[in-house]
């Protein structure tokens, strides 16, 4: 853990390669082959390394279990943060450094899960993948998912995996609440809007101007909702969440899951933003560009939206909705960068109810939460390919509080710990069904 966060995998300064060759060194020392544990370099991009491993299950029959994690890291500036990013420090109960939350606590508890297994000559029944990845922080780099799938798909190839984006919650006094599991996520898609004139000299202003009516455009958008739109997961996630929320907050959650077309229950969870982005797809403006001279009338004017679109929806379909709520044939609409539909992974009992059953060892009486990501991961790629993958980690935090992607990451130690034998548990029961 201390080694990977102290190797800066960001996309500015570091290398996802030199993380991924510590960590074969670390499997080579374990005895780990050649052919059982392997770093596959992308051509062309000889800092986006990615690690594959292997250990034989017994019954060559039974499906594989993937266990994926990413090992870049958004960039970090010292002199923005207290300490240094790439040090790991231990403080307060809390680990600091950035990736400590996303993604280098999985990489390193997979990674050490591994070493264990080999030193206890373990044969677990279902062969056990691992995949420490690049490219899942950035569009720049080349996604290690992506690319594995597309060039040494048997290299990944399973039945079924575990990654990133279902933790745990805790209440504001550090008790735990819930297990999420992540079933699903939504897609990422980025549509531009464009208004074209002739322009002219600003000395002589004319009513039509494209910043003006772009802007118009913008301001009815803004007062634009997409429907709600439950699928089993998030109305599973409302229904399980509302006695642990109570209050008016509960109530809706509950009145919500008994009935999707509940109003007053949708207008009230639509206060808070996560469980708005939950509910339906949505859009935000994020950037602007007009104008080409500051004594001259605007020739165009341009926004980008980036739309978190729910996996039962289609590019296509929030292009017309958009058109609609923009209500101005002179604003164009594009779709500037699309991605390919993935659809969720089954709510299946064999997935479920080990987790929750071997939950309660570690955090009894907390309940397990189907829950969808408003944001991405790399499980987009996995599920797209056919491979059901499912968001479960075990580390458990207060909502905001690891402030992942921000100034000064932290994780809680305690979190680390029960997570790395939670998950050593739920992967051996995994790996001894047939």
């Amino acid at each position: 853990y201390e080694e990977m966060v102290e190797i800066d995998s960001s996309p500015t300064t570091g290398s996802c390669t030199r993380v991924v060759r510590a960590a074969e060194a670390r499997l080579r020392a374990a005895s780990f082959s050649g052919t059982e544990a392997q770093v596959i370099v992308p051509e062309g991009a000889p800092e986006d390394g990615n690690l594959v491993a292997r250990i034989e299950g017994s019954n060559r029959r039974a499906g594989a279990i993937l266990l994926l994690a990413h090992i870049d890291v958004v960039d970090a500036r010292r002199e923005d943060w207290t300490r240094d990013p790439f040090t790991l420090y231990e403080e307060d109960g809390y680990f600091y450094g950035r990736g400590v939350a996303d993604d280098k606590a999985m990489a390193a508890i997979f990674l050490d899960m591994f070493i264990r297994m080999r030193s206890e000559n373990y044969r677990p029944r279902r062969t056990l993948k691992l995949a420490l990845t690049c490219g899942e922080e950035t569009s720049n780099r080349v996604n290690g998912v992506d690319y594995l799938l597309r060039n040494h798909r048997g290299l990944i190839e399973a039945d079924f995996a575990l990654n990133e984006g279902g933790d745990g919650v805790l209440s504001e006094d550090g008790r735990p609440l819930a297990l999420l599991i992540q079933v699903g996520e939504k897609i990422h898609q980025v549509f531009e809007l464009e208004v074209t004139n002739p322009g002219g000299h600003s000395s002589r202003p004319v009513p039509e101007n494209a910043i003006y009516r772009l802007s118009m455009g913008l301001a009815r958008l803004s007062q634009h909702q997409f429907p709600v739109q439950l699928s089993e997961t998030t109305r599973r996630f409302f229904e399980r969440m509302a006695g642990i929320v109570g209050g008016d907050a509960g109530a809706a959650m509950a009145q919500l899951a008994a009935d999707p077309n509940a109003q007053a229950a949708a207008a009230y969870l639509s206060r808070n933003p996560n469980y708005n982005a939950m509910m339906r797809t949505t859009c935000v403006a994020t950037q602007l560009d007009a104008g080409h001279a500051p004594n001259a009338l605007p020739q165009r004017a341009r926004a980008t939206l980036s739309c978190r679109i729910l996996q039962s929806d289609t590019a296509e379909n929030v292009q017309a909705a958009l058109e609609r709520a923009l209500n101005d044939p002179q604003i164009t609409v594009r779709i500037v960068r699309r991605r390919d539909p993935s659809p969720p992974p089954p709510l299946a009992r064999r997935i479920l109810d080990p987790a929750e059953r071997v939950a309660q060892r570690f955090w009894p009486g907390v309940p397990l939460v189907p829950y969808m990501l408003p944001g991405a991961t790399d499980a987009r790629f996995l599920n797209a390919a056919g491979i059901h993958t499912y968001g479960l980690s075990g580390l458990f935090s207060i909502p905001g509080e690891n402030n992942a992607h921000g100034l000064n990451e932290r994780l809680r130690v305690a979190s680390v710990m029960t997570a790395r034998a939670y998950l050593d548990a739920l992967v051996r029961e995994y790996a001894a069904t047939p």
